[in-house]
Formats: structure tokens, sequence, C-alpha cells
């Protein structure tokens, strides 16, 4: 997907507005299935509580910096969840933090990143407010393998999240980014229940954060799930 795509009933300006988004294949990987679950979320139960964008990003680091910056802009999101792919993973990862670093890795399209930061002045780490600890616990009550990790590397996947959490400390957004295994590890359809289930506890967490004006969240509201 080249461009960001809407949820097409969304049209109330009221609702908080919500970006997912995943990426395309890469060295050493062929099918990514981040991409997959950033066009599917929500596909059969889209929530009606939010607007919900959707967007597939090539792994490369010059067009991430341009598409999160547009994004963010033409949006302006108050949830940014990514989606990507940790080929070493064995469980589901809720990424708690970003670094201000870039690993001299070569992208989809065989560039560099050319500098050694991703936002110069940036400070060197950027945590998310949603309550991650809450989420994976969610996540295990449901039999999912979770876990909460404390980094998301230095390749493509850290230089978006790092972005979008310097744009959200500014906006009064939230950002979150859950890295999955690959689908010999964890079927496809396992990933999109989890993917689902972390949009909406963390649509929720983001509601209860702006009804009361509070800070970072330490837990979740209850829910009706058994």
């Amino acid at each position: 997907m080249a461009d960001v795509s809407s949820d097409p009933s969304a049209h109330d300006s009221a609702r908080p507005r919500v970006l997912v988004t995943g990426f395309g294949p890469f060295p050493g990987v062929a099918e990514n299935p981040s991409g997959w679950l950033a066009e599917r979320v929500a596909a059969t139960a889209p929530p009606t509580d939010c607007m919900l964008y959707r967007a597939v990003l090539p792994t490369e680091w010059t067009a991430v910096a341009s598409r999160a910056a547009y994004f963010h802009q033409a949006i302006r999101p108050r949830l940014m969840i990514h989606f990507g792919v940790q080929t070493q993973a064995t469980e589901i990862q809720l990424e708690c933090k970003a670094h201000n670093v870039t690993e001299q890795r070569p992208d989809a399209a065989g560039a560099h990143p050319g500098r050694p930061d991703v936002i110069s002045g940036g400070g060197d780490m950027l945590e998310t407010w949603l309550p991650v600890d809450a989420l994976v616990a969610r996540l295990q009550a449901e039999k999912f393998p979770a876990s909460v990790s404390q980094s998301c590397g230095r390749y493509v996947c850290n230089d978006l999240y790092f972005r979008s959490l310097h744009w959200a400390e500014q906006n009064g957004s939230d950002a979150l980014f859950v890295h999955v295994p690959q689908t010999h590890v964890l079927s496809l359809h396992t990933l999109l229940q989890a993917a689902e289930m972390i949009l909406q506890e963390a649509l929720q967490a983001v509601q209860l954060q702006s009804k009361f004006e509070a800070g970072p969240l330490d837990t979740l509201p209850p829910t009706d799930t058994p």
C-alpha cells in the first residue's frame, strides 16, 4: 500500500485518529507479516470510536523519515501503533522505548541511513506513555505469548518509533511499537487476533488517559471479556 488509507466510514472529526502501520520486505525477510497486519487489523470489526488509518511503509530509511513526517502532520493521530517483524522473536514484543541511534545497515533499497542519530538534538531515548506491562498482561491472559521489550533495535523500526514518540511528546499523542515473530512461529490468524486486541486495549487506555488528563498509565480499565 503506497499511501495511507482510512476507514471509509470515518468522517467524525470528534473521534480520535489512530494510525496503524506495518512494513514491507527487507533483506532476509521476503514476506513481512507486519504489513499484512496493518492492512487487516480491525478489517472484520473496525472500532467505531475512532478514525482508523492504515499504511504499509517501505523498509527504507529515507521513506520512513519522509512518510512519518507526512502522516504526523496530515493525520495528526492521537494514537500510533506500528507493527514490525523481529526475525529472532519467539513471542509478541511490545516495545517500551526507542533510542536516538541508527545502525549503519542497508535497507530494502540497499541504502544506509547516512547519519548517526534519528533526530539531531532529539535526546538519547524516548519512552511510550502507554501501559505496556498491563497490555502484555492482557495478551498473556488470552494465551498470546507476549513480553515487554526494552530495545527496539537500531534499524528502521526503531527509526520510525523514535520519530513517532518524538512527535507524540510534542503534540499530546501516544505511540507504541509492536514486534511480531515470523509466521512459522505464530500463525497469521494468531497475530491478527493479537493485533486487534492491542489496538482495542491501547485505544481504551488513550481514551481513559484523555478523560482524566493523566500522565502515564499503570493499569488498564476492566473489559467485559471474561
